[in-house]
């Protein structure tokens, strides 16, 4: 019995070392996505590039991280999400090593590429086990994961303030991140595997081609291209948006993307404490209502002081619940194919995050700060309105129902 005792404690404490790791991975790649957009000027400068090329080190992220996914979907169904994560934080630090030695922007890009490879897997890695290991809190356990990105996010900017204050360039900051994920991925591959698997159920046809066939898998990728289209949008360019909308110095424009991002992080909070208890598709479209509304604030009123502050958090507090809401719309409706259905769904996101930074960036630079921002809301907009049509599709097939 005491044997008996000794050996569950032992797997409770391995379980809450893996779900630390998981979390210290999101957090970085939180602040990578923090820390990028305060930082594109500077890359600007340094490379003599256009704002515009230079941000394309955005989108190249956002390539490599849709790549990644398709791979990482597949493997996970093969593989423990541990190791992915594992072999995700040795890309990570690849990555950022890279972006801190490069000055070309050919270099810029590959090493953004490998970054966005390791953040797909880190997407996939993470949710699958906290899915595995909280399968009874499904809503409530991915929001409080992702709060981790939101504080990382949070952290960024900060970050960048800092080292703007006592000028230290930016290839130090992301040469001090790329030991960081090292260290991470030393300590995780340490750690004996403690994952709990789910067989699948009787009757179903599983793979990625099957799983294409579900109309629910359509409605929340594109939820999810809507929604991280935006997010990462207003992440990369809303520190030069403020700037010149609202005329604030660079110490003053990175703490308006913290606040942004601080609004990320209690809006998942506050989707962890609620996330159960509202159904899923209504809470997501309410979220996004929000969003948009805030938005129009910002858009109305960019030198309005506290109104225009109040708004940039309110933006991320309704962005905050609306990816682990989809994450867990889909885990729970397929629950032995959690790493295929992520990778699948995450991938449209992934495709969000390709066009509309790079379509924002286009817009701040060829029309007015205010039109990226418009471009923002419109996917904000059209993310609530499909948000709501998720209880349609989420019904079972004739073969998937209980006999």
């Amino acid at each position: 019995m005491r044997a008996a005792t000794l050996a569950d404690d032992r797997l409770l404490s391995r379980e809450r070392t893996i779900t630390r790791l998981a979390y210290s991975c999101l957090l970085m790649v939180g602040i990578n996505s923090g820390w990028l957009g305060p930082f594109l000027p500077e890359i600007s400068h340094t490379a003599h590039l256009p704002i515009e090329r230079a941000g394309l080190i955005v989108s190249a992220s956002a390539a490599g991280y849709f790549i990644s996914l398709l791979i990482a979907g597949e493997i996970n169904q093969q593989l423990s999400a541990q190791k992915i994560l594992v072999g995700a934080m040795v890309l990570f630090t690849a990555g950022l090593g890279g972006l801190a030695v490069a000055r070309e922007l050919a270099g810029m890009l590959c090493a953004g590429f490998v970054i966005g490879l390791a953040n797909g897997g880190i997407d996939i890695g993470a949710n699958a086990l906290i899915v595995e290991l909280n399968r009874e809190r499904l809503a409530s356990a991915l929001n409080y994961l992702h709060v981790l990105f939101g504080v990382g996010a949070l952290l960024g900017p900060l970050i960048v303030s800092a080292a703007f204050a006592t000028r230290v360039p930016y290839w130090w900051v992301f040469g001090g991140g790329a030991l960081a994920c090292a260290l991470i991925g030393f300590r995780l591959g340490m750690t004996p595997a403690a994952e709990v698997r789910v067989a699948p159920a009787a009757g179903n046809e599983s793979g990625f081609i099957p799983m294409l066939s579900r109309p629910l898998i359509w409605v929340i990728s594109a939820v999810m291209f809507l929604y991280v289209g935006a997010e990462v949008g207003i992440g990369a360019w809303l520190f030069l948006y403020l700037r010149m909308a609202d005329g604030l110095g660079p110490m003053l424009a990175s703490s308006g993307v913290s606040l942004y991002w601080l609004g990320l992080v209690c809006g998942r909070v506050f989707g962890g404490r609620l996330g159960h208890r509202i159904a899923l598709p209504q809470f997501t479209m309410l979220a996004s209502a929000l969003s948009a509304a805030a938005l129009v604030i910002l858009i109305a009123a960019p030198t309005a002081g506290g109104l225009a502050a109040s708004a940039v958090f309110l933006i991320g507090f309704g962005y905050g619940p609306v990816f682990p809401s989809m994450i867990a719309i889909g885990a729970a409706r397929f629950p032995a194919e959690v790493g295929r259905m992520t990778a699948i769904v995450v991938a449209g996101g992934a495709l969000g995050a390709i066009v509309a930074p790079w379509i924002m960036g286009h817009a701040i630079a060829d029309v007015s700060a205010r039109a990226s921002m418009e471009i923002a809301l419109a996917f904000t907009l059209a993310m609530a309105a499909l948000s709501l049509s998720l209880r349609v599709f989420d019904v079972p097939r004739r073969e998937e129902l209980p006999i």
